[in-house]
């Protein structure tokens, strides 16, 4: 219940911070329904990390999670109220187990929107205004980060709460495993952003033309 509770006063804090926001753009609003459906196939098509089984206490595995990509996009309360519905949408629609969707959407979705929010936010203070440092640090950077460390802090709760869930005693290889799924991450964020800051820089709320082009 704890789980249910936290998820859905974060969702609540998100639409009430994000109010005045980009959530409310009727332009977007295709944009909106394209991510959460997108989303939520990507985080069912999935393959496991070494030496970890189906029922780890957060089912970290091979795929797209997109938080990271939401926040550089839309901002970071519009980010975690949207990732709110691709939880209900991808986890809670097909499994049918609230509180796995509720633990799904704190542990791999705001807590990577967080630190990807402050990567971005560094980025945005201590880099040069360019658009490459905006494609490498909003895109790749943010997104290698926050899977990483979240990855590292998943595996570090499991080890303080004795949670036996990775079915080995061989961390190297789940750590390995944890690096390839970021790189993977944060090359598909650095890419879709890229793209969209060719095609549509409008969508990129982390993008001022009059700041990037002319640097």
């Amino acid at each position: 219940m704890a789980w249910i509770l936290s998820a859905c006063a974060i969702f609540l804090l998100g639409v009430y911070q994000s109010r005045h926001g980009v959530l409310l753009q009727p332009r977007l609003r295709n944009l909106f329904l394209s991510c959460i459906v997108l989303l939520a196939v990507a985080w069912n098509i999935r393959a496991h990390l070494p030496n970890s089984n189906i029922d780890n206490f957060i089912d970290l595995s091979f795929h797209f999670f997109g938080a990271s990509l939401l926040v550089a996009l839309f901002g970071f309360w519009s980010a975690i109220t949207l990732l709110f519905i691709v939880a209900l949408v991808g986890v809670f629609g097909l499994s049918g187990d609230l509180v796995e969707a509720s633990r799904h959407y704190i542990v791999v979705s705001v807590t990577p929107a967080i630190l990807a929010y402050g990567v971005i936010q560094a980025v945005h203070r201590f880099l040069p205004k360019h658009l490459f440092v905006l494609i490498l640090g909003n895109g790749y950077l943010a997104a290698f980060m926050s899977t990483f460390i979240t990855g590292v802090m998943i595996y570090l709760l499991q080890l303080l709460f004795d949670i036996n869930s990775f079915g080995s005693n061989d961390p190297l290889g789940w750590f390995l495993g944890l690096l390839i799924l970021s790189f993977m991450e944060g090359s598909l964020s650095g890419m879709l952003l890229a793209i969209l800051l060719v095609y549509r820089p409008q969508w990129v709320s982390t993008y001022q033309e009059d700041v990037y082009m002319s640097a």
